[in-house]
């Protein structure tokens, strides 16, 4: 019987590292907070609104800032900021956070004024 004990303990003693190792890698998000997006080149108005659904994020914009602006498409996995900042690549426009899952999209130099008065 004590050989028996000893060959559990054994096999136990190979097995654990690769027990606690793979314990810790479910614990850590391998993706760090990305998400997988996928939003045709369209219209900004309605690649915003697809954007904010797919990040389940609130996003706010004006419907006269992004008149007759296009998105480039989106596709792949991101984090939020990434994949907006991706998102508004060439349009003209930025981003900034407004809060706990809120974005605010608007012009450079309203988004940098803004950055700057909430420092204060």
């Amino acid at each position: 019987m004590g050989s028996w004990i000893a060959g559990i303990r054994r096999r136990l003693g190979r097995a654990l590292p690769v027990l606690c190792l793979a314990a810790a890698l479910g614990c850590v998000p391998h993706d760090r907070g990305r998400m997988r997006f996928d939003v045709p080149a369209q219209p900004a108005a309605s690649a915003l609104n697809a954007f904010a659904m797919q990040a389940d994020i609130a996003l706010i914009f004006s419907y006269d800032l992004v008149a007759g602006v296009r998105t480039p498409a989106l596709r792949g996995r991101y984090t939020v900021d990434a994949g907006l900042a991706r998102l508004l690549r060439g349009t003209g426009l930025a981003h900034r956070r407004a809060g706990a899952g809120a974005y605010l999209v608007c012009a450079p130099a309203e988004c940098a004024a803004d950055r700057g008065s909430a420092d204060r």
